[in-house]
C-alpha cells in the first residue's frame, strides 16, 4: 500500500485515526491524531479512509458530479472517540511495570534451524511507548517503534537462521505511563546481548502464558529490590547487620597486663571513607588491623583479646581464623560470649 503525506487514515489495532504528516521509511509513517499528537505507526497497521472522487458515468474525470441535495436530517449524537492512550485492558494485580523481550522459535525442538520471531510484551496496566534498536558498528538503527496497549504484545521482527551466528546488540528505550499519574515517569533503556550459544540450550526456551510454544523471555525491568540493594554501600550493609546483633560495649583502652581487650574490625570503625574500596581492599585493611592489635596485645601481656568481626557473609571471620591457625597456633581461639557479642566475635586466649 502506497501512502502519501496528507492521506487520512484509520488505525487497524487501535481506536481512531488521523492524517499522515511524514513518511519515515518504507514501513513507517507519522500520523497526526485528532488530538494533535504525532504518532509513528507501521503502514501495515493503517487503512486509508480518503473519500473517493464522485464521477458520473459517461463524463470525463475532470467533471465533478454535484451530489444530490437531500432534506436536512437531524444529526445523530456522536460518541467521542476514546483516546488511544486511555487506561484499557486493565487486569487486577498488574500495576507494577513489566516489559518483556520474547523470542518465539518456529521450530521449538531445534530453534536455530528455523526463523525466530521477536516480540515486546507489555505485561502490565501501563501504556508503553517504545523504540527497538540494533547497534551496528557505526550507529544505532531503529528496527521498530510505536506504542503497546496495556497487557498486549507487539511484533518486532524476525531472526533468520543465517543471522544467529552474528547477532547485533539489541537495545530498548521505553516509557511506561498512565492516563493520570501523580509523578512524571522517566524513559528507561536496556542493552541485550544474545549469544548464539543460547539458541542451542533448550532449557532457555520455556512454556509461557503469552505464546502456545516454548519461548525465550528476557526481563527488561530489573527487579526493584535488586536495584535498591545494588545502590547500598558496604556501610549500609554493615549497619543493617549490626541492627540484628546484640549491642556491643564501648571499646576499652588497651592497658598493659589488662584482662581483656576488644578490637572492632568493622570497616566503618577503621576508615571514615571506604566507598571507593573493593571488597578485597577492605579485607586487607581489616586483616592489617588484626595483625597490629594482636601483636600489641602479645607484647603488652594482655590475657585475652576479642576481635569483633560481625556476622556478614563470613569472609572476615574465616580469614581471621585461618591466620590464627597458621601463624598463631600456640594460642587458643574460640567463639566469644554469645550474650555479649552474638555470633559476631572471636576470642583469642593469650595467657591462662
Amino acid at each position: 500500500m502506497i501512502l502519501k503525506i496528507g492521506d487520512k487514515v484509520r488505525f487497524l489495532n487501535e481506536v481512531g485515526g488521523g492524517r499522515i504528516t511524514a513518511v519515515v521509511n518504507k514501513d513507517m509513517v507519522n500520523v497526526e491524531t485528532d488530538d494533535g499528537f504525532e504518532v509513528p505507526t507501521l503502514i501495515n497497521n493503517l487503512i486509508v479512509v480518503n473519500a473517493p472522487d464522485m464521477y458520473e458515468s459517461g463524463r470525463s474525470r475532470n467533471t465533478v458530479v454535484q451530489p444530490k441535495t437531500e432534506p436536512a436530517k437531524e444529526k445523530p449524537t456522536v460518541k467521542p472517540v476514546e483516546p488511544w492512550f486511555s487506561d484499557k485492558n486493565q487486569v487486577a494485580g498488574k500495576d507494577e511495570p513489566q516489559s518483556l523481550f520474547v523470542l518465539v522459535p518456529e521450530v521449538p525442538a531445534n530453534p536455530p534451524t528455523g526463523n525466530i520471531s521477536m516480540y515486546l510484551v507489555n505485561n502490565c496496566n501501563d501504556t508503553l511507548l517504545f523504540r527497538f534498536i540494533q547497534k551496528t558498528k557505526y550507529s544505532y538503527e531503529t528496527v521498530a517503534a510505536g506504542s503497546a496497549s496495556p497487557n498486549s504484545k507487539v511484533y518486532l521482527g524476525m531472526i533468520k537462521p543465517e543471522m544467529i551466528a552474528d547477532l547485533p546488540l539489541y537495545c530498548f528505550q521505553w516509557l511506561n505511563f498512565r492516563k493520570r499519574t501523580k509523578e512524571l515517569e522517566s524513559f528507561r533503556q536496556k542493552e541485550i546481548t544474545l549469544s548464539a550459544v543460547k539458541f542451542y540450550k533448550p532449557n532457555l526456551f520455556t512454556v509461557t502464558r503469552f505464546f502456545k510454544v516454548p519461548a525465550m523471555v528476557v526481563q527488561l525491568q530489573d527487579n526493584p529490590l535488586k536495584a535498591e540493594l545494588e545502590k547500598l554501600s558496604e556501610h549500609d550493609f554493615q549497619q543493617a547487620i549490626e541492627l540484628k546483633e546484640p549491642k556491643k560495649r564501648e571499646q576499652p583502652i588497651a592497658l598493659p597486663n589488662s584482662e581483656l581487650v576488644e578490637v572492632d574490625l568493622h570497616i566503618h570503625e577503621l576508615l571514615d571513607n571506604f566507598n571507593n574500596l573493593t571488597n578485597t581492599e577492605m579485607l586487607t585493611v581489616q586483616m592489617n588491623k588484626f595483625h597490629e592489635e594482636l601483636a600489641q596485645a602479645i607484647d603488652s601481656g594482655v590475657k585475652k583479646i576479642v576481635f569483633i568481626h560481625g556476622v556478614g557473609n563470613g569472609t572476615l571471620k574465616n580469614e581471621l581464623r585461618r591466620e590464627l591457625q597458621r601463624k598463631y597456633s600456640k594460642y587458643t581461639m574460640q567463639d566469644a560470649s554469645f550474650r555479649e557479642y552474638g555470633y559476631g566475635a572471636t576470642m583469642v586466649i593469650l595467657k591462662k
